[in-house]
């Protein structure tokens, strides 16, 4: 059966050619020339899978740099390989969200869409129905359609400069765009919504799709701008409190952010980071054999590689250990619309950066759909601790008769041994933890953990 859903989008709307399509994400003069550096210009990082195997078995994975002529766009797509793309300019050769800079769109994958048995495409039409006549949903700039699903592209006026605080924004602001697009008159998978990071790469446009056709893209509305996509979102997903692209100097850098100035400029002092025994990527490995769900499977992939990287796994070895539970995961209850692939593996595994060390529990067990109990809280300072044991030896032995007179035993309750066993107890504890629970000196603390 022909795509029905690209009958559709060609019967009413103009399609446009892939170069095309890639320049009206990256206008010229916005990615840098080719074998020219000009500060403040970046470049687009496309991954092809080849048909071709590495040692290990795995297909090997080729990544090209987009430059301001888009040529490599063009001989990409002359042959038939998985290809994926992301409307983000990077630093660098490397598509990792440590080096990402700008981003020209907002990118939301749609599966599941629902055809009636008479080929009737009942999900893109009610889609429309939602944009045009209720005004629920933001019209796309460009709809792609990638051979199983659609892909929705809003173009914004200006590139956003992905700050660290403005990604924090626009990552809230993505996923419930993507809840508010995922509903049970447009989807098959309302239940299994499939949340994914700001910086997910999409199947380029021009290349092959799952099902053997080439991904289309179709104009269907204008370029936005985040006022305009804010009006379908309630106030608290807002992504608002930033601009486009920062001017601004160290001086005023200064005046603004001073604790910022202080510590990163004048002190030099590095992101806050912390550590955790190789014991905490294998616990994670357990829980999500376990416990992944479906519509929370990327995230799982995501948080084994923030833990690895706590760790000190190799990426390799962080390698290795995806692959197996992509496996996994594609075998859990989802349509075949829904699949889990090599192309969520190589987004997920971006978070295998620093910056995403010190990612907050809360965000894990949420993103994860998996509990992750807080640090247990048996230990107490030193002096209440004491405090607490003598009003209970007075009470329970007045006479004193609870004394051990001939000392303690050698080697029992040591502070070497109260610090194993509170990281027993507390696997993802930090060691500022233990030193804040326990009331033993930070020296100590710091000898013995290991």
């Amino acid at each position: 059966m022909q795509n029905r859903l690209t009958e559709y989008l060609y019967t009413y709307y103009d399609e446009i050619e892939p170069v095309e399509f890639y320049r009206a994400i990256f206008p010229k003069g916005e990615l840098q020339e080719k074998g020219v550096y000009e500060k403040g210009k970046y470049n687009a990082i496309v991954v092809e899978v080849t048909g071709e195997k590495k040692k290990n078995g795995k297909d090997k994975i080729l990544r090209h740099t987009i430059t301001d002529d888009l040529e490599k766009v063009k001989e990409i797509m002359s042959r038939d390989n998985f290809c994926l793309v992301s409307p983000i300019s990077y630093v660098g050769k490397e598509r990792s969200s440590d080096n990402a800079r700008a981003l020209y769109a907002i990118a939301i994958d749609l599966d599941g869409v629902i055809i009636k048995e008479n080929g009737d495409p009942f999900g893109l039409r009610t889609l429309f129905h939602q944009i045009e006549d209720i005004d629920r949903i933001p019209m796309p700039t460009y709809m792609v359609s990638s051979g199983t699903g659609l892909h929705l592209y809003y173009v914004f006026e200006k590139p956003i400069m992905l700050f660290p605080n403005v990604v924090k924004q626009l990552q809230k602001y993505k996923k419930e765009l993507t809840r508010i697009i995922w509903q049970g008159y447009i989807t098959e998978l309302e239940d299994n919504v499939q949340y994914e990071s700001l910086f997910q790469g999409f199947r380029m446009v021009g290349t092959i799709t799952k099902k053997g056709e080439r991904a289309r893209a179709f104009e269907t509305g204008d370029r936005v701008t985040m006022e305009y996509m804010n009006k379908f979102v309630r106030d608290e997903f807002k992504a608002d409190d930033f601009t486009y692209k920062s001017k601004l100097t160290l001086e005023e850098a200064k005046a603004k952010y001073p604790e910022w100035y202080e510590k990163r400029i004048v002190k030099k002092q590095p992101k806050g980071t912390w550590t955790v025994n190789s014991a905490v990527y294998d616990w994670w490995k357990k829980r999500i054999l376990e416990e992944a769900k479906t519509g929370h499977r990327y995230y799982c992939m995501m948080m084994l590689a923030v833990y690895a990287r706590k760790a000190g796994i190799s990426r390799e070895e962080l390698e290795k250990d995806a692959f197996y539970f992509m496996e996994l995961f594609d075998t859990l209850p989802a349509s075949e619309d829904n699949p889990f692939n090599e192309k969520d593996v190589i987004d997920a595994l971006q978070a295998y950066e620093d910056r995403y060390i010190t990612y907050p529990i809360n965000s894990i067990s949420y993103l994860t759909d998996i509990k992750i109990e807080k640090n247990k809280r048996n230990y107490r300072k030193q002096n209440e601790h004491l405090k607490r044991t003598r009003a209970v030896q007075v009470i329970d032995y007045p006479s004193g008769e609870w004394r051990n007179k001939e000392g303690r035993p050698k080697g029992s309750g040591t502070k070497e041994e109260i610090i194993k066993e509170y990281r027993k107890n507390n696997p993802m504890a930090r060691k500022s933890d233990c030193i804040r629970d326990t009331g033993i000196s930070k020296m100590t603390v710091y000898k013995w953990w290991d």
